[in-house]
């Protein structure tokens, strides 16, 4: 059984989501409106799942993979 009521868990509790395919575009500026939406719903839906992590997945790779693990594509 899966408790997702973040106020009704203990501190032992892990959760997260993934979210894959979120709107990325392959060249500057790399993010679009519909990509920063989602970022948004998916922090205010970690805060109120009480989230430990959240991955998002898809469209960072599908035209060119990453050379360096210090891309500035990757920087926040």
């Amino acid at each position: 059984q899966y408790n997702l009521v973040a106020e009704e868990s203990d501190d032992e509790t892990t959760r997260y989501f993934i979210v894959g395919d979120w709107s990325g575009l392959p060249v500057l500026p790399f993010d679009t409106p519909s990509e920063v939406a989602i970022a948004d719903a998916m922090g205010k839906l970690g805060v109120k799942l009480n989230t430990t992590f959240q991955l998002a997945l898809g469209d960072n790779f599908y035209y060119y993979d990453v050379r360096a693990v210090n891309n500035s594509r990757f920087q926040v």
